[in-house]
């Protein structure tokens, strides 16, 4: 027969050990200079869309650069002003072959109808456990909503810039600028 108290310990020592592989996923990076970031791997991410599809970082860089363009919240002021602008120059994007995402922290049940309220035609990943925030250090130390980045990555997976000032108003003609100093 089993030992009650030997299975019970085991328990335990599995549930310590799950809390300790959470805990260390959910750690914040100290706050970074954006441009720092400049030149490193992209983390990869797995994201569900707001076009109802998956999106995985690696795979969407087979056909060219990818932009993803971080925000804080959905249904705020500036961040409807921002997305309305970049939808203005996804078009010229998209032509010079750069695939456009936005990502948040917000779930895809609130970010579906978000974008389609909108009108976008460029998805809108969700990241509701903000592990990939964090890992791009969108998401940081004083900092538990992603910062209003962009991203600008290569086909090579490397961050090719980051834009932080990020103007609401302006924000599609600033990613249509930053890509043609980037040759793309």
């Amino acid at each position: 027969m089993r030992n009650p108290w030997a299975t019970l310990q085991r328990a335990a020592v599995s549930i310590i050990l799950i809390l300790a592989v959470y805990q260390s996923s959910q750690t914040r990076l100290e706050a970074v200079e954006p441009q720092s970031l400049k030149g490193i791997k992209a983390p990869e991410f797995r994201l569900s869309g707001s076009d109802g599809q998956s999106h995985r970082l690696s795979k969407t860089l087979e056909s060219g650069p990818v932009i993803v363009v971080w925000f804080p919240k959905a249904y705020t002021g500036n961040v409807e002003l921002m997305l309305k602008s970049v939808e203005k120059s996804v078009v010229a994007l998209r032509g010079k072959g750069v695939k456009v995402f936005a990502a948040s922290c917000d779930k895809t049940k609130y970010l579906s109808p978000f974008s389609k309220e909108l009108g976008l035609s460029f998805p809108i990943l969700a990241d509701p456990t903000r592990t990939t925030a964090i890992q791009w250090a969108a998401v940081h130390d004083g900092r538990d909503i992603p910062e209003r980045w962009a991203y600008f990555i290569g086909r090579d997976g490397r961050i090719a810039a980051v834009v932080s000032e990020l103007e609401a108003a302006r924000a599609g003609e600033i990613l249509v600028q930053e890509s043609l100093k980037l040759g793309w």
